[in-house]
């Protein structure tokens, strides 16, 4: 297995030095650098070039939602994880919208965050599936229904592809449950991205809970 490359942003010398600690047990992670803050975060990102970030939300100079929209302004290679102690909905939607990968809590043990970390890297949602789902449905229970549309309707195969990355399947998954290449999975998660105005699988599974989108599958032959 290939290493992975972990850049810790947080403004607490305690918690980097605690997450450092646990990922120090799995071979295959390399912290590469700790920031203190979203405006280090982002001039570590360009110099260090992570493979994944575990991004704070609160911290002084630039918070993490800030960092997480300017890091990937410049390179949509790495994967960032919002990491909170808070699990409420307003935090966890503006770290998703900002093109937050996931979101897991500081109070993970060293297998879970080890797990995000992995899961970031391969492209999947970093969420328990059942807690996945259950918060989706939460954000989009916790705001006002905005009237939004797509800019195009989503194909039935567009469909059936977002109705499983909801499911946290990665696109190899997708690919083999839906009998197509993965090229053609990436190929539709760009449309569907496009359509939804969105840029992450993230954003993407919360605009469809916010949309009111029928993503049940449809018959066989259809998608």
């Amino acid at each position: 297995m290939d290493r992975i490359r972990v850049l810790i942003v947080d403004d607490r010398p305690i918690f980097r030095a605690g997450a450092r600690g646990m990922l120090g047990e799995y071979e295959h992670i390399n912290v590469v650098g700790e920031a203190v803050s979203g405006a280090e975060a982002v001039r570590l990102a360009k110099s260090l070039k992570p493979d994944v970030i575990l991004m704070d939300i609160s911290m002084p100079e630039m918070d993490g939602i800030r960092a997480t929209r300017e890091i990937l302004q410049d390179s949509h290679e790495v994967a960032i994880l919002g990491l909170s102690v808070s699990d409420h909905e307003d935090d966890v939607s503006s770290m998703l919208e900002a093109g937050a990968c996931g979101y897991i809590l500081k109070d993970s043990g060293p297998e879970d965050l080890a797990r995000a970390i992995e899961d970031a890297h391969a492209g999947r949602f970093p969420l328990d599936r059942s807690v996945a789902r259950k918060m989706v449905q939460r954000l989009a229970a916790a705001r006002p229904r905005p009237q939004l549309r797509t800019a195009e309707p989503l194909a039935p195969r567009e469909r059936a592809v977002l109705r499983l990355v909801l499911d946290g399947r990665p696109n190899k998954a997708i690919a083999v449950q839906l009998g197509i290449s993965e090229s053609t999975v990436k190929s539709s998660l760009r449309d569907i991205f496009r359509k939804l105005q969105v840029d992450s699988r993230a954003a993407a599974a919360a605009r469809a809970a916010q949309m009111d989108l029928d993503l049940e599958p449809e018959e066989p032959g259809t998608a």
